[in-house]
């Protein structure tokens, strides 16, 4: 049997980041030897003071659109192309085809390829090679058997994560074979940066119209956004519809943007003169209460928490803590908008 050639990208891994979406930006800015942080990216992108859940709870990286997301990221220099689009039966096919020609010649290019779906369900997966078969991947479930096997290419879309764990899995769940779904794969080149000051109020401005609308619609999928998603994610812990499995995944997303948030007020101080301080030093106060009650919360209910739901008590304490944050979540807003409009 001939051996199979594999391209591959030197020097490009996972980052890490809970938010995979944004770690998939950060595996781009270390790939290209940018120094941008975490914080930077959550900052600039605004989902460090965002909450995006799906109606049911269940999926933390589900949203917000790419689109928004790739547009507010190209003033940090990074400039990200690709597709995102849902398909069904031939057309699905054909976009499977698609994204893999266009990814082949973006790595053949020395450029970095990521991709939604291809891995785990609405998590954002790096794709460091490939070869006649299909993608290599490097994710969240790195270092488990298996999870260097090749994903073949009429696979993208659909989740199949190479690794023991996710195979056996599926092999319970899965009653009948896709023919449809979400390709949501990217590849990214460096431009010049924007200067920090109106990224950052552009940020804040698709912070602010996120909130306004409360709720949107994606390819079928309904989401919360803002506070909105707050409220409702408290209400769904409060009547048992939301697991413990679940809540775990989403406060670590929550814990991380926060603890991002505060960092990234502290950083944005530094570029505004001494008048405004007072404003900050409310906001960095405000962000840094929540940071902290959400890795309270993050540290009791660790991942990987039993798929079953909360007891009495541990429901009303989660519930008690969520609708303090949730106040100083409308007072962090509040501070936001002033820094803002100075």
């Amino acid at each position: 049997m001939l051996e199979r050639i594999q391209v591959k990208l030197d020097n490009y891994g996972f980052s890490g980041l809970d938010s995979s979406q944004i770690g998939a930006v950060k595996s781009v800015a270390d790939y290209y030897q940018m120094s941008l942080t975490p914080t930077e990216i959550l900052g600039f992108t605004g989902l460090a003071f965002l909450n995006v859940f799906d109606e049911y709870f269940v999926q933390p990286n589900a949203g917000p659109p790419e689109p928004d997301i790739f547009r507010l990221v190209r003033n940090l220099g990074i400039h990200i192309e690709g597709i995102h689009q849902y398909a069904d039966g031939a057309a699905f096919i054909k976009l499977q085809a698609d994204a893999w020609d266009k990814a082949k010649v973006a790595i053949d290019s020395k450029k970095p390829v990521f991709s939604k779906n291809i891995a785990q369900e609405n998590q954002t997966s790096v794709i460091t090679a490939f070869d006649d078969i299909g993608y290599y991947i490097d994710s969240w479930h790195t270092g488990y058997e298996n999870w260097q096997d090749v994903i073949p290419w009429n696979l993208l879309g659909l989740s199949r994560c190479p690794c023991v764990n996710c195979v056996n899995d599926r092999k319970v769940s899965e009653s009948k074979e896709a023919t449809s779904g979400l390709i949501s794969l990217h590849w990214a080149t460096p431009i010049p940066a924007n200067d920090k000051m109106n990224s950052m109020k552009e940020a804040l401005q698709f912070v602010f119209s996120l909130n306004e609308k409360e709720t949107y619609e994606e390819f079928g999928k309904r989401y919360f956004v803002g506070l909105k998603a707050f409220e409702e994610w408290i209400n769904a812990i409060e009547s048992n519809r939301v697991l413990k499995y679940d809540f775990a995944l989403v406060i670590e997303v929550v814990s991380e943007a926060r603890h991002h948030a505060n960092l990234f007020l502290k950083e944005l101080k530094q570029i505004f003169d001494g008048k405004s301080h007072h404003l900050f030093d409310e906001a960095i106060s405000t962000y840094g209460n929540i940071a902290t009650k959400t890795k309270v919360l993050k540290e009791k209910f660790p991942y990987e928490q039993p798929r079953e739901s909360f007891n009495e008590v541990n429901r009303q304490d989660v519930v008690t803590i969520l609708r303090n944050i949730l106040l100083l979540e409308r007072k962090g807003l509040s501070c936001l908008r002033e820094i803002c409009f100075l």
